[in-house]
């Protein structure tokens, strides 16, 4: 019989560090236009190696004077923007900033704070393992501009390549966090465990409860004597109970996102030359930055003591990396662009009825990025294009139930049945279902009153005029 030991062994393996820097990469390259115009404002503002720049033509840019990627030793160490595509590949498996004991660099966040930034606070300050702590990393940066988890639990698996129980313990993790709800996958479960979180499991048993859980859709359309029936309560108790629900926040994420009248600038304009569709980005939105070059010669000065030049090395570093961040930014998002010319072709000539399905995979497969890449880098940002202005992600609808349209087409030629339709005597949803079927698209009354909300429009009784 083989005698039984132990021994300890070194061994080498290669693993990549989600570090502060990478998820400040990360970040940046989520972040809406709007959130990045504040980032930079901070930084030129913090920052004495960082300067903005007269707008020059391209081949003038790299001078000796102008050293957006600085001929430096202390800047030539591995780049984490050359491997971002690895971020998303191995970040299941990838070590955790926690456990590493180098100085990262990490640019103060912009103000507003983002909602990522907000969540990976919380995170920073938990005691957790490895594998889910990056999982929840992979959270954060997966929710939507309203802090729900709107991925289906098969796409956000796709862009995971840990355990499905990392995964869902992260899940649990961020949906601790504040603000109350977010990580939910639904408004609905949003208000419920509000309604827990407030007034404990006991609030489960209440009116207000009980509307959201079993009610919804008629609490979205305000049908108090059909909540009232079903719940066998009085229209009074129903409309005491509503107005404290209306105290809630289903939205546990508006917040973070500024404001809604902000105007639109696009970030991508696609334009028709000869025949062809250019992409142009839309750069001259952001101040154009690069290294101050009489700062940068103090790291040079025989007389400058050495916390001094020890502080300058710092700005320069977090300069270099800044300028670098957003340029790797603008670059993969215009890659995304050029792949929506290459797709969405005859939307672009023809208009909506042209848009076809397409999906966040076949972007990522096309361009060698992970999926959650791809919805990183179109969060926030606008494309106009002869058909208008769209954000980037109205590009990425999904298919019709017979795989044929997208469902933006289809919500189209809802809105275009029910402004065709005889006021006195409105379709319901169903009659439009039967249009759509008839013409040849596969549709279910459901869906088609789905899609409707989705457009605030009314259902036919609210339609109806007399």
């Amino acid at each position: 019989m083989p005698e039984l030991r132990t021994e300890i062994r070194l061994s080498q393996v290669q693993k990549l560090a989600i570090t502060q820097t990478l998820r400040q990469q990360l970040e940046i390259l989520q972040m809406a236009s709007i959130e990045l115009d504040g980032l930079i404002a901070t930084e030129l503002s913090e920052n004495p190696l960082l300067e903005e720049k007269e707008n020059i033509p391209e081949s003038a840019e790299k001078t000796e004077e102008s050293p957006d990627e600085p001929e430096r030793d202390d800047s030539k160490e591995e780049d984490p923007l050359d491997i971002l595509k690895e971020i998303d590949e191995s970040i299941g498996t990838a070590p955790s900033s926690k456990y590493r004991e180098e100085e990262q660099w990490h640019p103060e966040a912009a103000n507003p704070e983002t909602l990522s930034e907000f969540l990976l606070t919380q995170l920073d300050g938990l005691e957790l393992s490895e594998d889910v702590e990056n999982a929840a990393v992979y959270v954060i940066y997966s929710l939507d501009r309203n802090g729900l988890l709107s991925l289906s639990p098969e796409e956000l698996q796709i862009g995971w390549d840990g355990s499905e129980d990392t995964l869902f313990k992260a899940i649990s993790t961020v949906r601790k966090f504040d603000p109350p709800g977010v990580a939910q996958n639904s408004a609905r479960n949003v208000l419920l465990f509000q309604l827990v979180r407030e007034s404990g499991e006991s609030s489960r048993d209440n009116l207000e409860y009980r509307i959201i859980d079993q009610c919804f859709n008629d609490l979205a359309e305000r049908h108090i004597l059909s909540i009232a029936g079903t719940l066998g309560v009085t229209p009074h108790e129903v409309e005491n109970a509503i107005e404290k629900i209306r105290k809630l926040n289903p939205w546990p994420g508006a917040e973070f996102t500024g404001s809604t009248g902000t105007v639109v600038i696009p970030d991508i304009i696609i334009e028709r030359h000869n025949g062809k569709f250019l992409v142009f980005l839309n750069d001259n939105r952001f101040p154009h930055l690069s290294i101050s070059v009489r700062n940068r010669r103090i790291l040079e000065s025989p007389s400058i003591g050495v916390v001094e030049k020890d502080y300058v090395k710092k700005k320069f570093k977090r300069a270099s990396w800044f300028i670098k961040a957003i340029k790797q930014r603008q670059e993969t998002v215009k890659k995304i662009s050029n792949f929506i010319v290459e797709t969405q072709w005859e939307f672009l000539l023809n208009g909506v009825d042209s848009l076809r399905p397409l999906t966040l995979q076949e972007a990522a497969k096309a361009l060698g990025f992970n999926q959650s890449t791809i919805s990183r880098a179109i969060n926030g940002k606008y494309v106009q294009s002869p058909q208008g202005i769209h954000e980037m992600r109205y590009y990425f609808s999904r298919s019709s139930a017979d795989g044929s349209v997208t469902a933006i087409s289809v919500k189209e030629e809802i809105k275009r049945i029910i402004e065709n339709e005889d006021r006195y005597k409105p379709l319901s949803d169903e009659r439009i279902a039967d249009m759509l079927n008839s013409s040849g698209t596969t549709i279910k009354r459901r869906t088609v009153a789905n899609y409707r909300k989705q457009m605030n429009i009314p259902g036919a009784r609210k339609r109806r005029r007399f």
